[in-house]
Formats: C-alpha cells, sequence, structure tokens
C-alpha cells in the first residue's frame, strides 16, 4: 500500500511455515520497511476485451494483432509530467522486488493521479530484452511486450496460495 499508516494499523496474516512446503511471507514482508517511499505509485492491472486470456490468440493473429500492436500502460498526464513523461513515450516501471519493465504511457484521464493502469495480456519481453527469438520456428506471435506480471508485488492469498498479480507498488522512470 502506497498508505504505511493503514499497513501498520491493519497487519496481514503472520507468516506461515511449511504451508504446502512452502514458507510464506505475509507480515515480515509486509512491515519489513515502508516500500512506498522508494515506489511510491500504485500499479494495477486490467483486462484488455479484445484479447482472450494471456492474449496469445490474438498476438499471432495477423488479422488481430493490429488492434492492440503494443504493450502500454495507462498514466495520468499529471503523474506522466512529474517524471519527464509524455504520450507515448517509452517508460520504466520498477518493482520492490527489482524487476522492471519497459513500456509505452498512454495518458489517460480514466485512471488516477497516483497510479498507472497496464493490461496482463502479453509477452515475449522480459526487463526490456526481446525473448521471441526463443520461441519455436514460425511461431513467434505478431505483438510482444513486457509481462505486468514481471512487476506485480510478492504476496499470495493466505488459503490457496494464488499470487497477487493484480497490483501492487513501482517506481516510475523515463526512458
Amino acid at each position: 500500500s502506497p498508505r504505511f499508516d493503514l499497513v501498520k494499523k491493519y497487519p496481514t496474516y503472520p507468516d506461515q511455515k511449511n504451508n504446502f512446503r512452502v514458507d510464506v511471507k505475509f507480515k515480515s514482508e509486509q512491515m519489513e520497511q515502508d516500500w512506498s517511499k522508494e515506489f511510491p505509485t500504485m500499479i494495477v492491472t486490467m483486462r484488455l476485451v479484445n484479447l482472450s486470456g494471456a492474449g496469445m490468440i490474438e498476438r499471432t493473429s495477423k488479422y488481430l494483432s493490429h488492434i492492440t500492436p503494443e504493450m502500454f500502460a495507462h498514466i495520468h498526464p499529471e503523474l506522466a509530467a512529474k517524471h519527464g513523461i509524455r504520450d507515448k513515450d517509452d517508460m520504466w516501471l520498477h518493482s520492490p522486488q527489482g524487476t522492471k519493465i519497459k513500456i509505452k504511457a498512454y495518458y489517460n484521464y480514466s485512471v488516477t493521479p497516483d497510479r498507472v493502469a497496464m493490461p496482463y495480456n502479453f509477452a515475449g519481453m522480459m526487463q526490456g530484452v526481446d525473448l521471441t527469438h526463443r520461441y519455436p520456428e514460425g511461431t513467434k506471435p505478431y505483438v510482444n511486450g513486457e509481462s505486468s506480471n514481471t512487476i506485480t508485488n510478492y504476496g499470495f492469498d493466505v488459503i490457496t496460495q494464488i499470487p497477487e498479480f493484480n497490483a501492487g507498488l513501482c517506481r516510475i522512470e523515463r526512458a
């Protein structure tokens, strides 16, 4: 959370040892430091209605790939201006885990000035490096991009251990 006062007031679950053979950090990870000082911006992921699931069907179709030709993040113009980012500029989003993604900034007033919103429907890039040469011959998609899950933050559901891929904190930097 960007509100560490609320993190302290409403702490999460205690850490769990040997939960399905995995030690899971909940409270210790959350309370380790005030993550929002270095990573002040919220990230949320979203689904694009023109891309089913991870978007692989549409990204590998010559006819459908032009609808969403690149990975991007919606960013409010005020937030972008604070970082010297203009509409359609490349930007880096850094996570508390030390990972980063390079994506296009799309100005959008429907996103609040304290967060960025990005689709989860892309693959083929990893921290600015194109990995499509690893696809089997003839299967490289027409559109590739960074996966938003590269920078979503550490977190798991306390019951199912499903990872939290929908939100987190980040630091923005002009590429």
